[in-house]
């Protein structure tokens, strides 16, 4: 009787474990249910809160010019805003660098981190190729998360 009693308890507590696990991964993953009172009141979420608004780029890149004036490197000079209402922990601009024919001659690139919402960085994007080849930019990708 005292082993039945025993092998009982071991189920029970296994039961537990799998039920408090399962429980982790469903609340890891969002969950099924909203137990948040802000749904029902139409109050935004945080992730809602952190979405740019509608028609807006959650990031301007503007005043872009190229910067020449090193014999060995390129430079592409200008400014991003951070359209977010959310700090930005890591963010890049990459472009792709041209000759005057229009092929591809190399790219620069310039990354920073914790671009505070509504923040505006001055950034110097260098390029890998040498700046009598370049005759031309485009800014390819602005990476933020």
């Amino acid at each position: 009787m005292a082993k039945e009693g025993k092998k009982g308890f071991g189920r029970i507590a296994l039961i537990v474990v799998i039920v408090v696990v399962v429980a982790g991964v469903i609340g890891a993953m969002g969950g099924g249910g909203s137990t948040d009172s802000s749904a029902d009141t139409g109050a935004q979420t945080e992730e809602q809160a952190s979405t740019p608004v509608p028609d807006q780029d959650p990031y301007t890149v503007s005043d872009e010019t190229i910067d020449a004036s090193n014999p060995y490197s390129l430079f592409i000079d200008g400014t991003l805003t951070n359209n977010t209402d959310r700090e930005v922990g890591y963010i890049q601009v990459e472009y792709n660098l041209y000759d005057a024919e229009g092929a591809q001659v190399g790219t620069a690139l310039a990354n920073t981190n914790n671009l505070q919402p509504g923040g505006v960085w001055k950034f110097e994007a260098m390029g890998t190729a040498s700046p009598d080849e370049v005759a031309s930019f485009e800014l390819i990708d602005v990476t933020g998360f």
